[in-house]
């Protein structure tokens, strides 16, 4: 009886300086770097002339929002003229009212032509009339979907001449200025910094200790009114050879912008290990 009571303190010793390495292991703080969720440098998709920048640096902006204008007056025109062609009526209207004239006409020689009051030939003209003015307004009303089509191709190409911003967020380089040609050339470089992007590298020994959805606390170089709190997304899968290390990246809400990305930082993760009773 004594001996088992010694086994099970033995076991629960074992089993405290387990749990208690890990959690020291996984409070250890580690270098990190705050760094924006997303940073891009926009371009143009299409050629042109810089007409307006619409924003400045550090300027925040939307998804969707127009940044950037480009010369197009030849455009604008285009679209005047595709959006007129799109609404005509007119060819449409004259071959309704051909075809509709030779349905008349097609009638009163079929009924002649019951009556043999008019010869085969005669009969066979007014019907071969039906025909090609029935043609005649399918082919107008396609020419009129094909306007349709065109006058979109046209606003399309109208709104290739505006930018747009393609993530919500801030700029941080102006690259270009009114008047410059547009080719392939970056515009503007934006910079996502809600949710900011957490970047550590981890030693081999922790390969495994962390997944997504666990916890750390966050110590940025300038300093923070309140304890900042980010979450893991992304734990690699793959321990890099030449190192002995892993990454891992955390997301820190940002709504309000109030913390500046490029900082480093100090990382304590939170997660614990829950202790398991040796009697179970």
């Amino acid at each position: 009886m004594r001996l088992h009571c010694q086994i099970r303190r033995w076991r629960w010793l074992l089993v405290w300086l387990f749990a208690s390495n890990l959690l020291a292991a996984e409070s250890e703080p580690f270098d990190c770097l705050m760094e924006p969720m997303v940073v891009t440098e926009v371009g143009s998709p299409v050629q042109g002339v810089i007409k307006h920048l619409l924003v400045d640096r550090s300027d925040s902006v939307t998804r969707g929002q127009p940044i950037i204008e480009l010369e197009a007056g030849a455009e604008t025109i285009n679209l005047a003229a595709a959006k007129t062609r799109a609404n005509m009526q007119s060819e449409v209207s004259a071959r309704e009212a051909d075809l509709a004239l030779a349905r008349l006409n097609l009638d009163r020689m079929q009924k002649l032509h019951d009556q043999n009051l008019v010869p085969t030939q005669k009969w066979d003209e007014a019907h071969a009339q039906k025909l090609v003015a029935s043609a005649a307004l399918v082919q107008a009303l396609e020419s009129l979907k094909l306007a349709q089509i065109e006058s979109r191709r046209a606003e399309q190409l109208l709104a290739q001449k505006t930018i747009l911003s393609p993530i919500d967020g801030v700029v941080v380089a102006q690259l270009v200025f009114p008047g410059e040609f547009v080719y392939d050339n970056p515009l503007i470089t934006l910079a996502q910094l809600d949710p900011l992007r957490i970047e550590v590298v981890l030693p081999a020994r922790l390969f495994g200790k962390f997944k997504p959805g666990d916890t750390a606390l966050i110590q940025p170089e300038i300093e923070h009114e309140e304890p900042l709190h980010a979450t893991v997304q992304v734990v690699d899968r793959l321990l890099d050879t030449r190192s002995g290390t892993f990454g891992v990246r955390l997301t820190l809400p940002n709504p309000e912008l109030s913390i500046p990305g490029g900082q480093k930082c100090q990382l304590e993760f939170l997660s614990g290990v829950a202790l398991v009773s040796s009697e179970q």
